[in-house]
């Protein structure tokens, strides 16, 4: 990989001082020196005809792959008087322009077009949620769900993505948290970009980034929005939102709102076959009850001046559960059968708060600083959970009583410095610390014989670390390379030992490199290599267990280590056509494994560290816009192999994963949608996994520009079903999932505002959010 990688630089090297080719790029501003936001640019030749054009985004626009010649530049934005240039381009050339402002006045401008709401740019895929089938889904997790290639957990709890794991979440390119985005409004979402190769400047921990962009329209004053939706599921849901913006002068206010009375369903079967001694259990888990819920969002911003602000944010979530989990199992040893049905009693609250303050100061024409700090707290707390089993039909006996508590704490810091180095490449440095204490409860009670299982666990992780990233581009090649290190000081001990179980001290360095090379103006191709981590949560790396029945628990693993993750890949972007490969090799990763504790006759699961994991992934994508007729295609063919002693290893095989959006604009305000996507049988060298295919269906209409209505009906034929079987530890296992996600939802939206263009920004600088 590593000869791959310096033929790539010598390559590049030679391609970049063998092209007599130039870049012009430019600033436009105002009358008042004000960027100019948004407008086109066009580029003409010596007789007025058209070679390219360019949108200008934050006042900057830039056109590539020029030879040396006499052109003219056509600039236009809306509200402002065009004006020409003539420029003579015989090296890299940077011009500034300044426009005046239109005497006409136009109090509103209404702009009809149909277009794809998503788009793919080196491997990169963004989906304008403004205007698009995708602004009528209930929540922000509800439409990632139903962008390709990412995947929500049933649980709602964590984002994944095919072939690349947990992502990066950002908004307005500011580290964020998924309780944050859960409190953002739909109604404030202008797109989300899925980026497959972050560069150094973000955290270690992702091979992937989610980044999500707001709109920015609001005026003087207010705006607020309410939504109530109807979901059926199992059980029946409601979701009830409030978001509302205050905007006065240079000072802006945010709230939000959340009370969700959710209808809990759960269910899962397990076969265990244990070779020595030989033993079979059959069980059947289901968990059902009501889960309120409540997310309150807050947020505060000041703009000093034009590059300076000031903003603090705090989001709540917590919820309490009353939820039994009900199991039936069959266990057979050699002539012995028992069918033993068990009942757990459980009361659990979750509380969730993270709090940021960010400032930014611009310190020189070419430099900027960042800094932020935050606060993350989260507590989970089963105060008692009494379980009862019942053999044979003899009659319910209380087992056993279990009071557990984990909390953990984090506080952070964050530094960035941006620095521009002439007109064609730009600096950026950085440092970041955090501290996490978590304590870790469990007390068990048994009345037969009588006595207490005690056990207190505690803690420690501090981290370091600090980036450094080289961006520009050479004629026409753009690179970003950049270096993140990042140091590690963990410790864990139990409060009755004497000395700690866990202790580690370590220093990892993190490369990142990227290169973009255009063909044309319609194709290029980017080469990326990148190093990354994955750290186990915090809670996982815990002591806290589940009791699912006499010879089955689930239980967390101190011993975690975390994951290294090496990766290469190229992609080859032509007009809407993207063809995509990916290597990956990674060290350490982590999967649910059993054991047999022969003490107690019991098979736990817990998650492990394996040996090794490889794959590869090759991927076609395109989109295309026919009259009221918009789609998205993607197809993936993945390989990947997972390793580990003690496991059977059985041969794998390349599988599928597809996915199709289809947006049809039948009548002004009036979109339906069809998605769906699946995956074919999986054979990971340890597990084989089911094949499943998933269908939805969306129908919006909006009526007088304030009220949206919206159906939406998920996973119509109920396949979200997961089933994994692999041998491990002389265990062979069979494991099924169900996941509560055919649903017919129901959504009203109304809002009214009266408002000024917002400025907010505030972002999250811890890089651990997602291990909470």
């Amino acid at each position: 990989m590593k000869q791959t990688l310096y033929f790539s630089f010598l390559l590049i090297s030679y391609l970049g001082y063998t092209q007599s080719v130039h870049t012009v790029s430019g600033t436009v501003f105002n009358q008042n020196n004000i960027s100019i936001e948004t407008g086109e640019v066009y580029l003409l030749d010596k007789t007025s005809t058209l070679l390219k054009n360019a949108v200008i985004k934050d006042g900057k626009f830039s056109f590539d792959k020029l030879q040396s010649n006499q052109y003219i530049i056509h600039i236009t934005a809306l509200g402002y008087i065009d004006q020409y240039k003539k420029i003579t381009i015989s090296q890299n050339s940077t011009f500034i322009f300044n426009l005046k402002t239109s005497s006409v006045k136009l109090d509103e401008v209404t702009i009809k077009t149909h277009k794809s709401s998503i788009t793919m740019s080196n491997g990169s895929i963004k989906i304008d949620v403004e205007n698009s089938i995708f602004e009528s889904l209930p929540s922000t997790v509800d439409i990632l769900s139903k962008l390709p290639e990412i995947q929500i957990s049933p649980n709602q709890e964590s984002i994944t993505i095919i072939g690349k794991g947990n992502p990066l979440l950002y908004i307005d390119n500011q580290k964020t948290t998924l309780d944050q985005l859960k409190s953002l409004s739909v109604e404030d979402i202008k797109s989300i970009e899925l980026i497959h190769t972050p560069s150094a400047k973000y955290e270690a921990e992702g091979r992937s980034l989610i980044l999500i962009t707001r709109k920015h329209n609001l005026t003087d004053g207010y705006k607020i929005q309410l939504s109530e939706i109807a979901s059926v599921k199992r059980k029946f849901n409601n979701y009830l939102a409030i978001h509302s913006n205050y905007t006065r002068n240079k000072l802006e206010l945010r709230t939000s709102f959340n009370y969700n009375q959710l209808g809990f369903w759960e269910a899962a079967d397990s076969d265990f076959k244990i070779l020595n001694p030989p033993i079979t259990t059959q069980s059947q888990v289901n968990a059902i009850g009501l889960r309120p819920q409540f997310i309150i969002g807050g947020g505060v911003y000041y703009q000093i001046d034009k590059n300076d602000y000031v903003s603090g944010q705090v989001n709540i979530r917590t919820h309490t559960d009353r939820i039994p989990i009900n199991s039936n199992t069959i266990y057979k040893q050699e002539r012995t059968e028992n069918h033993i049905t068990t009942i757990g009693l459980h009361r659990e609250k979750r509380n969730h708060i993270n709090s940021n303050i960010n400032i930014n100061k611009k310190i020189t024409k070419t430099s900027s600083l960042f800094f932020g700090l935050q606060y993350s707290n989260y507590i989970r707390h089963q105060p008692k959970s009494q379980i009862f089993n019942n053999t044979n039909e003899s009659g319910f006996e209380f087992s056993q009583n279990r009071n557990q508590k984990y909390e953990i704490e984090v506080f952070s810091g964050r530094i960035d410095i941006e620095k521009e180095i002439g007109a064609n490449s730009k600096i950026d440095i950085g440092g970041t610390f955090s501290e996490a204490n978590a304590y870790a409860y469990s007390n068990f009670e048994f009345p037969n014989p009588t006595k207490n299982s005690l056990s207190e666990y505690d803690y420690q992780e501090s981290m370091y670390g600090s980036y450094a990233q080289l961006s520009g581009h050479i004629h026409t090649f753009k690179y970003i390379t950049g270096v993140r290190s990042e140091a590690t000081i963990v410790t864990g001990s139990f409060r009755n030992d004497t000395y700690p179980v866990i202790d580690r001290k370590q220093l990892r360095i993190f490369p990142k490199i990227q290169f973009n090379i255009p063909i044309d103006s319609t194709k290029n191709i980017s080469l990326n290599y990148n190093t990354a981590i994955n750290r186990p949560g915090y809670l996982n790396a815990s002591s806290i267990s589940t009791y699912i029945n006499p010879h089955s628990e689930f239980s967390r693993n101190i011993n975690l280590k975390p994951s290294i993750i090496e990766e290469l890949s190229a992609t080859f972007q032509s007009k809407k056509y993207t063809c995509a490969f990916n290597y990956y090799h990674k060290k350490n990763p982590i999967f649910y494994d059993v054991t047999y504790d022969t003490v107690n006759n019991r098979v736990i699961s817990s998650p492990q560290n394996f040996e090794e994991e490889s794959g590869y992934q090759m991927k076609i994508s395109n989109t295309a816009t026919y009259k009221f007729w918009h789609t998205t295609n993607s197809l993936s063919l993945i390989y990947n192999k997972i390793k580990t002693p003690n496991t059977s290893i059985h041969d794998s095989k390349p599988y599928l994963y597809y996915y199709s959006n289809n947006d049809f604009k039948l009548i002004p305000k009036t979109t339906l949608s069809l998605n769906f996507w699946g995956l074919t049988r999986q054979h990971q060298g340890v597990f084989e996994k089911n094949p499943f295919f998933i269908l939805n269906l969306s129908f919006s209409k909006v009526f007088f520009n304030t009220l949206k209505i919206s159906v939406n009906a998920n996973d119509i034929f109920r396949n979200m079903d997961y089933k994994n079987k692999y041998t491990s530890n002389q265990i062979t296992v069979q494991d099924s999932f169900y996941i509560d996600k055919k649903e017919i939802a129901f959504t009203i939206k109304y809002s009214f505002d009266k408002g000024k263009k917002s400025s907010f920004k505030n972002k999250d600088i811890d890089d651990n959010l997602n291990r909470i």
